[in-house]
């Protein structure tokens, strides 16, 4: 959001190719590692913007994630900007499993590799990458005239129906899949006092050719009932958006950012 607010300047800013990922799993455990999988550390990205890193996944120790067979997907909480592609991209990671003490932690994946696939602008491509005692496997795409879309929602009129799951996503119409800002499982949807929805991730890469749907999902034993409110790219400012999922009314903000490029 550093150029949400301010009118774009030509010399400095500028609609760039980004990634986006939209998941990373983890396949295949071996050498003694088994479902379920108590799992921390971090993925992140370095990029052509700064060279530092973008935490797509980091999760601590105390607060580790429990991943199964039938749900092996790491909650993504990044990237905190669009990442930007003007040469190869390098994904850093570290994880590890829980064991009963520290000393008893085991190396899941640690080490780094480059992405640079400058040909794939128009699919979703998936990236199955050998680690040390497993596979991730990386589901992104390639979006050519990109900007930033920092997401956010807000309860402005009822109430989140009673005993229903949440989930919150981002589509764009010029790639097929779904990006999740927050999916609650079975816990309770994070609401706060005025009604803010905490996400889990909010920076979706859009191609101003596109168009951006944020749905808001409730269901509650088979019964799904989906908001959505639909927006068209700018280059700045933030477009406003609402949800009807009948028992509340969610506003949908998004702000938009061009990017500027460090040499």
């Amino acid at each position: 959001m550093c150029y949400t607010s301010e009118p774009p300047t030509p010399e400095y800013l500028f609609r760039e190719q980004t990634v986006q990922i939209f998941s990373i799993r983890v396949r295949a455990p071996t050498d003694g590692l088994k479902w379920p999988l108590h799992v921390h550390g971090y993925v992140a990205t370095r990029d052509s913007m700064d060279r530092n890193r973008n935490y797509l996944f980091r999760c601590a120790r105390d607060n580790c994630q429990t991943l199964t067979q039938n749900d092996p997907f790491l909650l993504l909480t990044g990237p905190s900007r669009g990442v930007v592609f003007l040469d190869p991209i390098t994904f850093e990671f570290q994880l590890k499993v829980k064991g009963k003490g520290e000393s008893e932690d085991e190396m899941l994946a640690f080490g780094v590799f480059y992405y640079g696939d400058g040909n794939a602008c128009a699919r979703k491509l998936s990236m199955s990458i050998p680690h040390n005692r497993c596979t991730l496997e990386y589901e992104v795409a390639l979006r050519p005239r990109s900007v930033e879309a920092t997401i956010s929602v807000k309860i402005v009129d009822g109430s989140w129906p009673e005993n229903h799951r949440g989930q919150v996503v981002a589509l764009t119409s010029g790639v097929d899949g779904e990006i999740v800002l927050l999916r609650s499982g079975d816990r309770e949807l994070p609401v706060g006092s005025d009604g803010a929805i905490e996400l889990s991730r909010r920076v979706v890469s859009v191609d101003l050719r596109e168009k951006l749907t944020v749905a808001v999902d409730a269901s509650l034993s088979g019964f799904l009932a989906r908001g959505t409110a639909e927006f068209k790219p700018e280059n700045y400012g933030t477009s406003h958006g609402v949800c009807d999922l009948g028992s509340c009314k969610i506003q949908v903000a998004v702000a938009w950012s061009l990017f500027v490029i460090v040499l």
